[in-house]
């Protein structure tokens, strides 16, 4: 449909007055239009009852961290916000199982109807799976049991079922409409008698079942409940879990990013490099005639004689020295021999087999020039 050049300028003009806020707080009102419990609110916006707590956190988290630069305080803010959060999340996790201890204790059979109800009123479009979800709970077997008891009142006034209790019987059953057509007792042609058995049949196995096996698993889940351990928590109770989860998630990123920058900012200190000591003065030895301004006396040099090209070796020095009296036929004594385990070398390395044998040998060897 086309409109008109007035229409439209017309629309124009009312558009101009519904422009919305125009001013920072105004914005920032509005903002809050939608807001509910402000668990998932993303891009800064902080509910009103959290302000408080984000605020203290952040100040905790500064003075415990104490930011070098805007981001990593930035950083911080979003710790606090998530931890705020989060906080708050957990305190109505506590409410709510609260909460469900003290419906347990005051009003359990009067919610748990409530849910059988919900469940049965999908009941004509899905049967099948409906009705065994009310055979679960002794409410909803009650349920079932209080319609069957409304199907038993025409039968004992010897009046048959008509279509629409045949369909009401079926769908107790579980049978589905594709079904029904087929079934020799569910419609009104079958016979009085039989309509009559298959009701006893399947309301005492659901009285049987309830009484049997529902109603104490009733009672032990009311007991739990009512401990602060629910088995079926309720839907807020999910919601608000499932934000706790997200939040702690929200948390543990916000917190490792600012862990991150912290560490890439960090710069080392220059290792401080420790000077020697000085050297302490050494004391001239004390002699009647020596004096601290005396020059110290010259060392003698060693004589030509003492010099030998095995110094350092003594194993090769013992060996000449024998040599040379030898050659000489001389009965001069013996040169002092150095003893063998101080006159082999020494090493730092562990002696194996083949090492010790080879030392034994040259062992052998001296003692038999020697001797």
């Amino acid at each position: 449909m086309s409109c008109s050049d007035a229409r439209r300028l017309a629309n124009q003009r009312n558009a101009q007055k519904s422009t919305g806020p125009k001013t920072e707080a105004g914005k920032l009102a509005s903002r809050m239009n939608s807001l509910t419990h402000g668990m998932r609110s993303e891009h800064g916006l902080v509910p009103p009852h959290l302000t408080d707590a984000v605020t203290k956190h952040n100040k905790m988290l500064i003075d415990a961290y104490h930011p070098a630069n805007d981001h990593q305080a930035w950083l911080l803010e979003q710790v606090a916000d998530a931890a705020a959060r989060l906080d708050y999340c957990q305190f109505m996790l506590r409410a709510q199982i609260d909460d469900m201890a003290d419906r347990a204790d005051l009003c359990w059979d009067q919610d748990r109807s409530r849910a059988a109800e919900e469940v049965a009123a999908r009941l004509p479009k899905d049967p099948s799976r409906t009705a065994s979800r009310l055979r679960e709970t002794a409410q909803g077997c009650r349920w079932i049991l209080a319609r069957w008891d409304a199907l038993g009142v025409p039968l004992l006034a010897n009046t048959p079922w008509d279509e629409t209790q045949c369909d009401l019987a079926a769908t107790l059953m579980g049978v589905g409409p594709d079904l029904r057509a087929s079934h020799p007792i569910l419609n009104p042609s079958a016979s009085f008698a039989d309509q009559i058995e298959i009701m006893c049949e399947h309301a005492d196995a659901i009285h049987t079942l309830m009484v049997d096996a529902l109603e104490p698993l009733d009672a032990k889940e009311r007991e739990l409940t009512r401990l602060g351990y629910p088995l079926r928590p309720s839907k807020e109770y999910l919601r608000i879990q499932r934000n706790e989860t997200k939040l702690r998630k929200v948390y543990n990123e916000a917190l490792q990013a600012f862990r991150q920058a912290r560490a890439e900012g960090f710069v080392a200190p220059e290792p401080i490099t420790c000077l020697p000591p000085d050297p302490e003065p050494t004391l001239l030895p004390s002699t009647p005639n020596n004096c601290l301004n005396s020059e110290p006396e010259p060392e003698p040099e060693p004589s030509p004689s003492s010099t030998s090209p095995f110094e350092g070796k003594p194993i090769m020095a013992m060996l000449a020295a024998l040599v040379e009296s030898a050659g000489n036929g001389s009965t001069s004594p013996r040169p002092s021999t150095v003893p063998l385990s101080s006159a082999l070398p020494k090493s730092s390395a562990p002696i194996n087999r083949k090492a010790r044998r080879a030392r034994e040998k040259a062992a052998r060897k001296l003692r038999a020039i020697a001797g």
